[in-house]
Parts: structure tokens; C-alpha cells; sequence
């Protein structure tokens, strides 16, 4: 009788032992877990220019589409920046034709100016020519060397102009640049008063009214981006030597246990975690160990990004639910 008891405390030891060895295989192999969450694709909605806040068009809460108007900074200031430097710009492309102009009727006196040369010379070339040259006065020889003289100095004259019309020319289009730039800025100062949706997604965090403060890049509410959605799967630490970036995910959230399964990616194997809570935000996940007595496998975040987000079945921050990665 001893000898049964024995046995059969004996066999059940190493048959417990055989389910906890079988399980935790099944679980190196096929890792799953039930602490994964839904988490916020989170970004800071800030207007692109300095100013008071005119019109809000939104509330917390509020689901948008990408490019709805959130707010309005009181665009008047911008306007007539715009005007002013369009004013600028309009001035110095006159300007710039004007010069463009002159350059052409310089030019044009220049050839003339060449072409009469060209004719004296050929003139002069006659009159001195041996078979000839007895039979012209040398006062008429002297009179076209002389003029040609002055005709080649007009010609240079012309020419000198023509390079200072260029310069002129050169610091002409290199300020109608400098203009078409700040009238391209200007005209998207004007455009960045409305402030708009970057995605899908809906308002939070909005504590603000008509008239307040707008300070370019500083952040005046929180927009809440469900273009995109992911998963922080929490896996033992044991579970995941297997696991890699691109093995696909089955998602079992609890608010649809049963009714839908949500297929998803992992998109990174770079786990870090903080346990030491020290600083209220650090740039790792944040999980504290559950366990002080028994040292048992501590979990690491793993973040799978949602591939088919259904908005029949909307899955909301905080959410839990079941995942399991299948490994290669």
C-alpha cells in the first residue's frame, strides 16, 4: 500500500512537472500573453505661427478627417506681410524687365555701332591702298584713321555698358529670388493660421479659447492619430528569443472576445524597459515588476502595429486583449 502511495505521489510530481515543461515549450514556441493594450498614436497639434487665437472649430472629443480646420490664429498680421512683399516682389520684376530692356537697345547700339566701324574701316582700307594712295589727300587718310579711332572708343564705351547693365541684371534676379522666396513663405504664414488635422483621429486634451495665445511650434492640444494603431504586447522575457520584426500577430481584444480577431506586425525586436521608476517620463516603456519574493520571467514590450483596424469595431487606448505572435 505504502509502495502505491508512493507511486502515485511520484507520478504525479513528474506529471505536473510534464505540463509545466510542456507548457512553457508551447509558450517559447508559440509565444502568447494576456497583458497587451491598445496604445495612443499620440502627437502635439501646434499652429506654425505666432498669434492670438480667433475662431476654434473643434471640441474635445471630436472625431476628425485628415485636413479639418481645428483653429484659426488671427490671420490679419500675415495678410499684410503677404501683400507688402507680393507688393516688393511685383515692383522688382518691373524693375527687372526695365533692365532686361535697356540691355537689348544697348546691344543693339552696340552692332550698329560695330557695323559702322566695320564700313570705315573698309572705307580706310580703299583710300590707303597702294594703287590709290597717291591720288587721296593725307588730310582724308588722317580724318578716317582718326574716326575710327573715336568709333572704336564708342564702340567700347557701349560695351562697358553692356557688362555694368549685366551686373545690374545679376543683383536684379538674384533680389527677385530672394522676394519669390519670401513670398512663398508669406503665403504659407497665411495658409498656417488655420490649423488642421494631420490625420484621422479625434481631440483631446483641448483647454483653450477664443483669444489665446498661439506660439509657433509650442503645443496647444493633443491630437489622437487612428490612421494607424498598435499594440503593446507585455511577453515574458522567455518567450521571446524567437521573436523578430515582420512575424505576424493574432490580436484577441476582450471587448470582442469571440466576435473578431485583429491581424497585426511586430515591428521591432529593440526592447528596452524601465523598472526603476525613477523619472516621471523616460523615452523607454514603463513596466514594474510584479514579483519581489520569486524570481520569476519579467515581461518585455513588444509593439505590433494593427494591419486591418476595423471602425465597426473600434479599438480604443487603453483596450486590453490577447496576443499571440506566430514566429517563423
Amino acid at each position: 500500500m505504502k509502495l502505491v502511495k508512493k507511486f502515485n505521489f511520484a507520478t504525479l510530481i513528474f506529471g505536473t512537472g510534464s505540463i509545466i515543461a510542456l507548457a512553457y515549450s508551447l509558450t517559447y514556441l508559440f509565444p502568447i500573453t494576456d497583458e497587451a493594450f491598445v496604445i495612443e498614436n499620440m502627437t502635439a497639434i501646434s499652429s506654425a505661427v505666432t498669434g492670438h487665437v480667433e475662431e476654434i472649430y473643434v471640441k474635445n472629443g471630436q472625431e476628425l478627417k485628415k485636413g479639418d480646420p481645428i483653429l484659426l490664429v488671427k490671420p490679419e498680421k500675415y495678410d499684410l506681410e503677404y501683400k507688402g512683399i507680393k507688393a516688393q516682389y511685383e515692383q522688382a520684376k518691373v524693375g527687372l524687365s526695365v533692365i532686361s530692356q535697356q540691355i537689348q537697345v544697348t546691344s543693339a547700339n552696340m552692332q550698329a555701332a560695330e557695323e559702322q566701324l566695320n564700313r570705315m574701316k573698309y572705307e580706310y582700307s580703299q583710300k590707303s591702298a597702294p594703287d590709290v594712295g597717291n591720288g587721296v589727300p593725307q588730310i582724308e587718310l588722317k580724318t578716317l584713321e582718326f574716326n575710327i579711332k573715336s568709333q572704336q572708343n564708342v564702340v567700347l564705351g557701349l560695351q562697358r555698358q553692356i557688362d555694368l547693365e549685366k551686373i545690374e541684371l545679376k543683383k536684379a534676379q538674384t533680389g527677385i529670388a530672394t522676394l519669390s522666396a519670401a513670398v512663398d513663405k508669406a503665403a504659407i504664414d497665411v495658409s498656417d493660421t488655420m490649423v488642421r488635422a494631420p490625420a484621422d483621429g479625434y481631440i483631446q486634451n483641448m483647454y483653450m479659447g477664443v483669444g489665446s495665445s498661439a506660439l509657433a511650434h509650442v503645443g496647444l492640444l493633443n491630437y489622437v492619430d487612428t490612421s494607424e494603431v498598435f499594440i503593446q504586447a507585455n511577453m515574458n522575457e522567455t518567450d521571446l528569443s524567437n521573436v523578430q520584426a515582420g512575424d505576424k500577430v493574432l490580436i484577441f481584444p476582450r471587448a470582442y472576445l469571440g466576435r473578431k480577431i485583429f491581424h497585426g506586425v511586430v515591428m521591432s525586436n529593440n526592447w528596452s524597459v524601465d523598472r526603476q521608476h525613477i523619472l516621471p517620463a523616460k523615452e523607454t516603456q514603463l513596466i514594474l515588476s510584479q514579483n519581489h519574493w520569486v524570481n520569476l520571467p519579467q515581461r518585455l514590450p513588444v509593439q505590433i502595429k494593427v494591419l486591418d483596424n476595423d471602425p465597426q469595431h473600434r479599438l480604443l487606448p487603453g483596450m486590453s486583449a490577447y496576443a499571440y505572435i506566430r514566429t517563423k
